[in-house]
């Protein structure tokens, strides 16, 4: 069955392709969930709500103006936002002012770790390090994007983007000392 039969039969409410459309998703959006929290519980249940959301609007979805696996993904982006918001867990909120930081550099590095090896390293940072970093570096978000969603301002999403990669830098360092020792 092809995507757009399966949405629509989706959309009409069919248990069968709901389900189907599911575990052709799940996997993939429970990853883009555990990137936002450190507890699983919390991946969860962003990953539900995400999901009553995606059916419920799964109608106003359009092939021809988007991506459907992008669309999907910043339906799951929303809910883990909005869970943190609730939870009061955005940490890091200050103003920066122009104060400048370096920029690191971090794709070669974490090119070489492996996925879980960096989710360890990722739930170990702040949560408004680990969220401004996700937006910014896994799904491609401007700062201007990140300052609107998260509510903050733009240098603030560049510090602390900056910070998370600063940290991830110095935890990566310590595990490879530790390696060595």
């Amino acid at each position: 069955m092809d995507i757009d039969k399966l949405i629509q039969n989706c959309i009409n409410n069919d248990r069968e392709s709901q389900k189907q459309f599911y575990m052709l998703t799940a996997e993939r959006l429970m990853n883009v969930s555990r990137r936002y929290t450190k507890d699983i519980s919390d991946a969860k249940d962003i990953l539900q709500n995400a999901y009553i959301k995606i059916f419920k609007k799964l109608e106003n979805f359009d092939s021809e103006k988007g991506n459907l696996n992008s669309w999907l993904t910043k339906i799951v982006i929303n809910e883990a936002l909005q869970l943190l918001r609730k939870n009061k867990r955005l940490a890091e909120r200050e103003q920066i002012g122009n104060q400048q930081f370096e920029e690191l550099s971090t794709p070669e590095v974490i090119a070489r770790l492996q996925a879980e090896d960096v989710m360890k390293l990722m739930k170990l940072l702040p949560d408004g390090y680990r969220i401004v970093f996700n937006m910014s570096v896994v799904e491609g978000y401007s700062h201007r994007e990140i300052a609107a969603a998260l509510n903050i301002s733009e240098s603030t999403s560049r510090s602390q983007l900056t910070r998370a990669k600063r940290m991830l830098r110095d935890l990566l360092n310590d595990q490879k000392t530790a390696e060595l020792c």
